[in-house]
């Protein structure tokens, strides 16, 4: 009985033996494949993390050149034109006071002359006009206005100084009305009526004779014009 006890108990040491050489030399299995997962372990532990680049740019090196910044185009893709200013200067307008023309003292389809012609009441027309050469214009100059297209119309005589005018040798106009001669100061102006029954491209009245001067400051008369050619009809 003793002998078959201690008989299991030295079956029991061997197979203890038998399993302890297994695990370390027998197959190598398990021993080998912790370890390597530990070595492996490890390894992925101490790798170094690599980042991702960044995205801030850096900073530039001392003595680096930074590339000049290009031009973006407009939204529209059609470059911007500037209108360059117009330098050029317009022409002046005649003044107010221009009665002058080519080889005239006064020319009857100035400016000066038109604007004169237009202040007067209706509608009046440029005839006959002072003829003194420029250069040698006189103190007084005129122009004999119509103002209608009868043998009867009215008539104006307009007078100029220094390119200005100066107004009308009467108030009202008045037919048969004609400047006979001037000269550098003066004006001799003929004014004739009707007697009867005449027509109205002779008439019989007259004349009556008036001259108009320039005394340094304005026109005078050299005396009144008779009844017959401001009251006509009386």
């Amino acid at each position: 009985m003793k002998n078959a006890v201690r008989m299991s108990a030295l079956v029991a040491v061997a197979a203890a033996m038998v399993a302890g050489c297994t695990d370390e030399s027998g197959s190598g299995t398990t021993t080998s494949t912790s370890r390597s997962t530990a070595a492996s372990s490890t390894v992925r532990t101490s790798a170094p993390v690599v980042e991702p680049p960044s995205a801030i740019e850096p900073a530039p090196q001392p003595g680096a050149t930074t590339a000049p910044e290009v031009e973006k185009p407009s939204a529209t893709g059609v470059p911007e034109v500037i209108p360059v200013p117009d330098t050029t200067a317009a022409p002046a307008p005649a003044p107010a006071n221009n009665i002058s023309g080519p080889g005239r003292c006064i020319d009857t389809g100035s400016t000066g002359v038109q604007n004169a012609l237009a202040s007067l009441p209706g509608s009046w027309v440029a005839g006959q006009a002072s003829a003194n050469e420029p250069g040698m214009c006189g103190e007084l100059l005129w122009v004999r206005a119509i103002g209608g297209n009868s043998a009867g119309a009215p008539i104006h005589v307009l007078f100029f100084h220094d390119g200005k005018y100066l107004g009308t040798g009467t108030s009202e106009p008045y037919a048969f009305t004609t400047v006979t001669g001037s000269n550098l100061t003066s004006a001799t102006v003929q004014y004739r009526w009707l007697a009867g029954d005449e027509p109205f491209a002779a008439p019989q009245g007259g004349p009556a004779t008036i001259t108009y001067s320039w005394n340094g400051s304005n026109v005078v008369m050299s005396g009144p014009l008779p009844t017959e050619v401001t009251q006509p009809h009386r």
